[in-house]
């Protein structure tokens, strides 16, 4: 077997779980993770430039999360539901309509999070799909944390305008309202 099969195996053997994790929270359809993570193989196995890769795991996250992205743009699920309808809440959100309607806005924000670009979208992805710290972000994405914090504050901006949330005051921090009694 050669060196960089060898190498490709251990290091799917190692963040294999975590990339099929990835997969299956941006699919939302473990048979469809399934797929991707042959297709993810097989492109890292192709790579071109090889040698010039310094770290393999960022370079099969960042191929993992491409891959999901172009999937669903592929599938155009386009479901219609109204923004409108999304601000309603269910009153029961443990029952089968709660579901759905979570169901639902998941498949929006990731349709909504398809539309961002490189490293936005990955360390968005980092922060709050696979729960990394801003620091473990920075380390891998070769950036400071305060551009790692500013990356995932523009991107959850951006995400926000595309989904037609409102904005929130003061230049983004949440403000609690005091009632005088």
């Amino acid at each position: 077997m050669s060196d960089r099969r060898t190498e490709l195996l251990e290091l799917l053997d190692r963040f294999g779980a975590g990339l099929y994790a990835l997969l299956t929270r941006l699919t939302l359809r473990e048979e469809v993770a399934e797929e991707l993570m042959q297709e993810l193989f097989l492109k890292l196995h192709g790579a071109k430039d090889q040698g010039r890769i310094e770290c393999w795991y960022a370079y099969a996250r960042r191929t993992a999360i491409n891959l999901a992205f172009d999937w669903r743009r592929r599938q155009k699920i386009r479901r219609a539901c109204s923004l409108d309808a999304l601000s309603e809440r269910a009153s029961e959100t443990d029952g089968p309509l709660g579901r759905l309607i979570a169901s639902e806005e998941l498949e929006q924000v990731l349709a909504a999070l398809g539309r961002l670009h490189g490293a936005s979208r990955e360390a968005f992805v980092m922060r709050y799909l696979q729960q990394h710290s801003y620091e473990e972000i920075a380390e891998q994405l070769g950036k400071t944390v305060h551009q790692t914090r500013a990356l995932c504050f523009r991107a959850m901006s951006t995400l926000r305008d595309v989904l037609g949330c409102v904005s929130l005051p003061a230049g983004g921090k949440e403000v609690q309202h005091v009632l005088d009694e």
